[in-house]
């Protein structure tokens, strides 16, 4: 993509993969703090860029209405991700991923570099905004973003950073892995410092890998998601065709002029009665498939914010280490005990989603219970249908293929219950386990609070 601009002189900004870097400001964007590696590749000094907005760093390439959204978010006390375009002290630019978390009076900005295959879309997305926005007014511009990012298959701004974040870690986390050449010793010291230090990095350290085994499941949660929302359609469609047939039975039985007539009316009243609570039942069961989608969305993207939230930390003091820092500062401990901050309070979230996920699952077994006797009962009704059919001779009413059909539909339900029990059993018994380890990493947590409260 060319620039809106055609800056085809500027300089990208050495950035290496396996760098992060934070940004922590007040609630009106000024800059209050930031690591090394920030003030390294913006170009600026520290000095230059405490007590400044933000918007220091911005680069005239970036779209308004990216920047409207990121303050829609922030506003409503919720966290953010967005692609970012900066500029460095010396004209230069560099691409970032930036995850934006509210944090009581406080934002803190974590970015890496984006590698994914979506960061080319994003670039596109970005320069047809551009090219757009003088002519548009901010309402427009929003209705533009939401029509492209549907078009590349986005729900909404949600869905699209939720998938970000996690397409770009599971990238950077790949590309890292086919390079360890960054990997080295720490040296730490045997001063107070360097024990101390070395202490919390080791701690971070594990809990790194904890929330580690959480994000090497996330694939799992977008499958169970996925089938979950599938399933219950399936169920919800094969409902209709339930409800349909049994209007036909009734429309059917109302031309027989005999005794017959009554028995099929009947019949047909039964089918229709039970189709309706089938339809109670599985429109519930569809609805807390849509709960059970919404938790295991918010567990994806809390495990993706986490998992970046606790690198950031390792990294943190791996900087500091690096840099030969002797002392502690007000600024370094303020620092840390901001970034534990986010990752506890992000942590009490996620601890509780496996609870409220198993209360869903529960609630569906229970309705697939119902379900499954309703059913059954079904089968009674067109085994005894098919026997009537028989007995009164319909081929010109149709009331035998009525009935075959039904015991089609039973049968294709009947396998879709037995599919979404089993699902929901298994992903219960593997979601309790998930509730066990949040509590070991409550436990870890709390030791490692007291650690960095006592840094001196």
């Amino acid at each position: 993509m060319q620039s809106i601009k055609n800056n085809s002189t500027e300089q990208e900004a050495r950035f290496d993969m396996h760098e992060l870097f934070f940004s922590i400001t007040d609630s009106q964007s000024t800059i209050v703090s930031g690591n090394e590696t920030f003030v390294r590749i913006s170009g600026y000094s520290k000095d230059e860029l405490v007590g400044q907005f933000h918007n220091i760093v911005r680069h005239q390439d970036m779209p308004r209405i990216v920047f409207k959204t990121f303050w829609d978010y922030l506003r409503a006390d919720k966290p953010i991700v967005a692609y970012v375009k900066n500029r460095t002290k010396n004209g230069g630019y560099y691409w970032v991923i930036a995850a934006v978390f509210p944090l009581e009076d406080r934002y803190v900005s974590i970015r890496f570099k984006p590698s994914s295959a979506l960061f080319t879309s994003v670039k596109e997305i970005y320069f047809r905004l551009l090219m757009a926005e003088s002519k548009l007014e901010m309402p427009q511009s929003e209705a533009l973003l939401l029509e492209l990012l549907n078009k590349f298959g986005y729900r909404d701004y949600t869905h699209f950073m939720n998938e970000a974040l996690l397409g770009e870690l599971l990238e950077r986390k790949k590309l890292l892995l086919l390079n360890k050449s960054y990997i080295k010793e720490l040296d730490f010291e045997t001063s107070e410092f360097g024990l101390c230090m070395k202490s919390i990095f080791t701690s971070s350290k594990t809990l790194l890998d904890q929330y580690g085994k959480w994000f090497e499941k996330i694939d799992t949660f977008n499958k169970i998601k996925s089938m979950f929302e599938e399933k219950s359609l399936t169920l919800n469609a094969l409902a209709r065709d339930i409800v349909l047939l049994s209007l036909n039975a009734s429309i059917a039985s109302y031309k027989l002029k005999d005794d017959g007539g009554e028995t099929f009316s009947v019949l047909a009243s039964d089918i229709r009665s039970n189709s309706k609570e089938n339809d109670i039942l599985i429109g519930n069961i569809y609805n807390l498939s849509q709960s059970l989608s919404e938790f295991l969305n918010e567990t994806i993207f809390l495990v993706s914010s986490i998992s970046l939230q606790m690198e950031m930390v390792t990294f943190f003091i791996q900087e500091q280490i690096d840099n030969k820092t002797k002392v502690y500062t007000l600024e370094l401990n303020k620092n840390i005990q901001t970034l534990f901050e986010l990752v506890k309070i992000n942590h009490e979230k996620l601890a509780l989603l496996p609870l409220s996920m198993n209360k869903s699952i529960r609630k569906t077994l229970t309705c697939l219970d119902e379900l499954e006797q309703q059913i059954m009962y079904l089968g009674y009704v067109q085994v005894y249908g098919i026997i009537e059919s028989a007995r009164h001779n319909d081929d010109s009413l149709g009331f035998g293929k009525i009935f075959l059909q039904l015991k089609e539909l039973i049968a294709q339900t009947t396998q879709e219950i037995s599919l979404v029990n089993s699902m929901s059993e298994s992903f219960y018994i593997e979601n309790s386990k998930l509730v066990e380890n949040s509590k070991e990493i409550t436990e870890m947590l709390i030791k490692l609070e007291i650690k960095i409260r006592s840094m001196k």
